[in-house]
């Protein structure tokens, strides 16, 4: 089980209960929407109740067939102003690791 706080659960729910209400809208079954995502129905169903298990590339799958993954597109993208952009371009990539001393 995976340990989860009270407000990530309740943003899963609420995208839950929107894939559900997308599915209706589209006047089709769990097990057709499941088909077309390769899943089975249980597990789709699972998406339908916001269960923590589930793939998250299932949801980014389901949202492409619904035609709405661009909301996707924005999510950990860094908010970088002009100034962190342009300090990037002229020093490049830094090394993550730690420095290395020569003897």
């Amino acid at each position: 089980m995976i340990n989860i706080d009270q407000e990530t659960l309740i943003v899963l729910q609420n995208m839950a209960q929107r894939l559900k209400e997308a599915r209706l809208a589209r006047n089709e079954s769990q097990e057709l929407f499941a088909t077309r995502l390769g899943i089975s129905r249980q597990t789709y169903s699972k998406m339908e109740k916001g269960v923590t298990s589930v793939a998250i590339g299932y949801w980014l799958m389901a949202c492409s067939i619904l035609n709405s993954l661009d909301s996707w597109k924005t999510i950990l993208v860094p908010e970088d102003d002009l100034f962190a952009q342009y300090e990037r371009q002229q020093h490049g990539r830094q090394r993550a690791g730690k420095s290395r001393t020569r003897l």
